[in-house]
């Protein structure tokens, strides 16, 4: 997942320093990435240099047509591809380990002080989870990015707050009926805030079965994800096998580069974490936002 770059060092890291602020970085950032497990299989991954991507959206089409004689042309459909070309982005947090502490692990062989380095792969991987989720809007309001949640427009299960723990599975139900509607069919994932997830953490009435274990089963092999990313209050239910409804496509996924500073700089280590990529969205029945809870 994680590649690693050395650039224009003077005093360039050992090998085995350069893999131990990699492996840090790896095992900051994976506490944090949820939303790409939204995915499965369907992470696109492109040319390193591109910085656009462009894809098609087909308007849905009229029903199948049942006819005793050989059909004419007259039932088909104009296609409508709607053309959309986004800019990928750069996520990206810099980073400067000392030189003092660079220094002494040289001469001592002590591992670095990589702190801020995993500090910066973590804060990158809970940007990537709002940008798949929630998407990107400069202006706070129209859209650059569509993430996941702000594409459904067609679904959306108003629910009432699950404090009251009955109010749980008439959310989830809804949802579930929404998206078998527009023949979305089983396993799905649900998405949410770590407050909603706590109170699915109590036990149905007269029950050993918690919630969160009903939720599980009522997925029928999906499973339930826990972000900060989503707003509190709301959830969202995917298919979880989304392939040709919606993709992650990743430019370059998580990188470390390095590079010494010059003098005037402190001759510190500076570091940057990024990656590159963004969400696309083929089918928005495939997504059913739960709001309200």
């Amino acid at each position: 997942m994680n590649k690693l770059r050395y650039v224009g060092a003077d005093e360039p890291l050992t090998t085995e320093q350069g893999l131990f602020i990699k492996q840090r970085a790896v095992f900051a950032a994976r506490r944090a990435f949820v939303a790409r497990k939204l995915f499965g299989t369907a992470i696109r991954k492109i040319d390193a240099g591109s910085q656009t991507f462009g894809y098609d959206t087909l308007t849905e089409v009229s029903n199948a047509a049942l006819d005793f004689q050989w059909p004419g042309r007259e039932s088909q459909d104009i296609v409508n591809l709607a053309r959309e070309t986004v800019g990928i982005p750069v996520l990206h947090k810099e980073f400067e380990i000392n030189k003092l502490d660079l220094a002494a692990s040289n001469q001592t062989g002590t591992p670095l002080n990589t702190s801020s380095a995993e500090s910066s792969a973590y804060k990158v991987a809970l940007l990537e989870d709002t940008l798949l989720i929630l998407g990107y809007a400069a202006d706070g309001t129209t859209y650059d990015i569509a993430g996941l949640y702000n594409t459904a427009s067609v679904n959306t299960k108003a629910g009432a707050t699950w404090a009251t723990g009955t109010n749980i599975p008439l959310s989830i139900n809804g949802a579930i009926a929404l998206l078998l509607a527009d023949n979305i069919m089983p396993p799905y994932n649900l998405t949410l805030h770590p407050d909603q997830y706590a109170e699915t953490l109590v036990f149905v009435a007269n029950t050993a079965v918690s919630y969160l274990q009903w939720i599980t089963e009522s997925m029928q092999g999906g499973s339930v994800y826990v972000t900060p990313s989503i707003t509190a209050g709301t959830g969202m239910m995917t298919k979880a096998n989304p392939d040709g409804m919606f993709e992650y496509v990743m430019a370059e996924d998580l990188t470390t580069e390095t590079e010494i500073l010059n003098k005037q700089q402190g001759n510190n280590l500076f570091g940057r974490v990024y990656l590159r990529g963004l969400p696309v969205v083929y089918d928005a029945n495939a997504i059913c936002t739960i709001t309200g809870i």
